[in-house]
């Protein structure tokens, strides 16, 4: 079998596709021309574009470079601006830091000028108040020695005194001051002196003296002594002249005449043994004052005066007279007065530095009120 041709189209008709789609030959060979003429107009046209996106690009950067160096040159002329300005602002500085310099330097003398004064102020001032301060704790340790002085020259104490004169040198050895060992050198001896002083009991012999007065009462009389002293008595007168033998005689009974080297005679008639006691009593309590006061010579007169008065006018073989009289003995031995040590060389010389301390305080405090 022959294959069929396909069917002729008519002329001037465009070929149609086959049923599988594809053109007939000769529709291909009439259409490659038309290709090439539309593939070299593309070509072009992309050139164009080309051209155009360069130069477009190009006067970009032109545009761009252009801008840079604008922006550069106004860089440039900020950077010279800024230069000239910070070195105006650097001289100024200068000038600033020359002008607070001198001006601080000057305020610095100024302050360092006031504050030496001010430091010397409350140096003085704390001078003042140290030497005020000790010279009250010396002032206290000058009172103490002048109570010591007192006690043992004016009362003749010396317990009390010594212990005054121990606690003036505790108050210095808490001082701790230099110039004050010389005071507790002399303030050494003196107390030294005075442990060697005797201390009599003058309170246990002012007891023992009231024990003797107390026991007058229990004292016989001796019967001797009343017959003679009723032998010398005169005869009673009558009239005027017998009132004034009885006021002569009530007179002798108050008074009591010692005569240096003669043994006293009693004053009292027989029948008035109170004033014979009496008489006895006032002896003892005269010795006792003499004791308190410390008078040796009036002490030992009055002690042997009732010594003797209780010798001749009361029973010596009675055991209280006995005991009495030995009393009395015991009580002469003791030196109520013995010689005191001079204690006033440590106040005098604590006087003394007080004195140059004074001195110098004065001046320093008048010269710390100055403006």
């Amino acid at each position: 079998m022959s294959e069929a041709s396909p069917p002729k189209q008519p002329a001037g008709q465009a070929p149609t596709p086959d049923a599988a789609g594809t053109k007939p030959v000769e529709a291909q060979k009439h259409d490659r021309p038309s290709r090439k003429k539309h593939g070299s107009g593309g070509r072009v046209w992309r050139s164009l574009f080309a051209l155009l996106v360069l130069a477009a690009i190009g006067a970009g950067g032109y545009f761009l470079w252009h801008t840079l160096q604008s922006m550069t040159r106004q860089l440039s002329a900020d950077q010279e601006t800024t230069r000239q300005q910070l070195e105006a602002l650097q001289q100024r500085t200068d000038q600033l830091e020359r002008h607070v310099d001198t001006a601080l330097t000057a305020d610095i003398k100024t302050l360092q000028g006031r504050q030496q004064d001010l430091e010397d102020s409350m140096a003085s001032l704390r001078s003042e108040l140290t030497g005020d301060a000790r010279v009250w704790d010396v002032e206290e340790v000058a009172t103490l020695l002048q109570i010591a002085n007192d006690r043992l020259h004016l009362e003749r104490e010396v317990a009390p005194s010594l212990a005054a004169l121990q606690a003036a040198d505790r108050h210095l050895q808490a001082l701790k001051n230099p110039a004050l060992l010389e005071v507790r050198r002399l303030l050494a001896e003196e107390i030294t002196a005075l442990r060697g002083t005797a201390q009599p009991d003058i309170d246990g012999m002012a007891f023992s003296l009231n024990a003797l007065i107390q026991g007058i009462d229990r004292l016989p009389i001796a019967s001797a002594a009343l017959r003679s002293a009723g032998s010398t008595a005169t005869a009673p007168q009558s009239g005027w002249r017998g009132v004034l033998h009885d006021l002569w005689e009530k007179l002798r009974s108050l008074v009591s005449i010692q005569h240096r080297g003669k043994a006293d005679r009693p004053l009292l008639s027989p029948d008035e043994r109170y004033f014979l006691r009496q008489n006895l009593r006032l002896n003892l309590e005269a010795a006792r004052i003499a004791l308190l006061r410390r008078d040796g010579q009036t002490y030992q007169q009055t002690l042997r005066s009732a010594q003797e008065w209780i010798t001749q006018y009361f029973d010596n073989d009675a055991p209280a007279t006995a005991g009495a009289l030995q009393e009395l003995a015991h009580l002469q031995q003791t030196d109520i007065a013995p010689s005191l040590p001079d204690i006033s060389g440590s106040l005098n010389a604590l006087q003394t530095w007080l004195n140059g301390q004074k001195s110098h305080l004065v001046p320093r405090t008048s010269g710390a009120t100055q403006p």
